[in-house]
This record gives structure tokens, sequence and C-alpha cells, in this order.
């Protein structure tokens, strides 16, 4: 029977800590993302499944989602207008291979979604039982991201970085919305959570996102997180996707003030 909260590594055996997923047992179950193809996740636990959420779509967090519906029939919920890219995911697999390069390899192709997919606009409020679930949208990384929060505690997919080694990391590729990113960033802040839960480093101290907040605007969102080995190699790769968003955005955002003056 499943009870409480798990954080599960849900990442390629090369690097199982690359994502994380999350699962809230109540009356109703609810998942939130679905790790990469290739992915060690072990939800052996769990003798049911109500919800899984898509927070948004990219291969890193879509990967084992045709195989989970496949096998407890959930209701998959993600942002309006986008439930088509999961009944026919290759633009999601074409865009992740442009953007990532060889890390898309590692993680795997994402395959068609066969079941209920129910599309969200951010706002709706679901009952799970002890526990209520808010879906709230929150755009910048992705322009159809969305969070969950549920209990207090805030699932915030990408939209507040990543956390590894106690160093907060960008989450950051292009094509990024950076106003978005950092407007969604603030107000999960303001929310006031009492604890994060990261695609990208797990369950953290909420004081993550003041701290991720600040190198963002400081500009020193360029970090050296060392985890050796192939976790490393890969860790890095992502990071220099992530930088190239931001000075992408960064330099987009300064060519359209140039051209407004």
């Amino acid at each position: 029977m499943c009870t409480g909260i798990h954080a599960i590594p849900s990442g390629p055996w090369e690097f199982p800590e690359a994502v994380y997923s999350f699962v809230i047992c109540d009356e109703k179950n609810v998942m939130i993302d679905a790790g990469v193809a290739n992915s060690v996740m072990d939800v052996g636990f769990l003798d049911r499944l109500d919800y899984v959420v898509v927070t948004h779509l990219h291969i890193d967090h879509l990967g084992t989602l045709a195989e989970v519906v496949q096998r407890y029939r959930p209701k998959v919920l993600v942002y309006q207008g986008y439930s088509k890219y999961l009944r026919d995911p290759s633009k999601v697999n074409q865009g992740g291979k442009s953007v990532l390069g060889e890390v898309a390899d590692i993680y795997g192709e994402v395959e068609p979604v066969n079941g209920e997919i129910l599309e969200v606009g951010g706002g709706e409020v679901i009952d799970l039982g002890d526990r209520k679930m808010e879906l709230l949208y929150t755009p910048g990384h992705a322009k159809h991201h969305i969070s969950v929060l549920i209990d207090g505690i805030l699932y915030a997919g990408d939209s507040a970085g990543g956390r590894y080694n106690g160093l907060p990391i960008p989450t950051t590729p292009p094509p990024l919305n950076l106003r978005d990113y950092v407007n969604s960033l603030r107000r999960q802040i303001s929310l006031r959570p009492k604890a994060v839960g990261l695609a990208h480093g797990g369950l953290v101290n909420p004081s993550h996102m003041g701290e991720h907040l600040e190198q963002i605007l400081k500009g020193k969102y360029r970090v050296d997180v060392n985890l050796g080995g192939e976790a490393e190699v890969i860790l890095k790769k992502h990071l220099e996707v992530n930088y190239r968003g931001i000075e992408e955005a960064l330099l987009k955002e300064k060519l359209d003030c140039n051209a407004s003056t």
C-alpha cells in the first residue's frame, strides 16, 4: 500500500539523480513527472495510481509515461493545448535531440501515450482525500509549464532551478522566456511553501528558490558542481545548454530594447 511522499530518482543508470519524479499517496495517488525513458525509476510499491501531472513536455519528464499509463491507467494532466504531443511525441523527441544532443540518446525516446489525458490551465484544485492538489501555471522554462502545490509542498518541475551538492543550478534551456521564468519564480517564492520538490535535485528547503533567483538576477548562474564520473559529465552538458538558454534570452532582451529606442 502506498503511503507518504516519495522522491524517486528517475534518471538513467549513469546518473539516476539527474531527474526526480514524486509520488504523493492519499485516497487518490499522484505522480508528478515520469523521468527519462531509460530510467532506473522503481515504483513497485504502487498498487494504484490515479493521476500523473506532467509539469512540461521535455523528454526527461515524459520518458516512462506511456508505460506508467499502460500499467495503472491514471488520468494524465497536462497544460491546455498540449495533449496532442503526448499522443504523438515526435516533436518532443526532435526537440530533445536538438537541444540536448547526445544526452538525449542517453535518456531515450518518449513513446506515445494511450490513455485519458486532461488539459488544465492552472488554478484547478483537485481533492485527493486528506490533501488537495492545486495546479499553478508557471511559464518561462517552457510556455506550457505547470507546478503543483500539495499540503504546503511545492513541486516546481523545472520552474525553480535545480540543486546538487548544496548548490542551486539553472534549469533554463533555450528557447527561454527569462522574464516569465523570473516572474514564475517570484510567484512561487511568495507562496511560502514548507518544502520544494525539484525535478533536478529532489526535495529541498524553500530557501533554495531565493538563492536561485539571486543567482539569475546577479548573473552568477555559472556553477562548479563536482559529482564525479559519468554523472558529472551528463550534468555539465546539461548546464552548458542551460547557460546558453540564459545568454540567448539576455541577448534577445537587449536587442528588443535597442530596437524600441
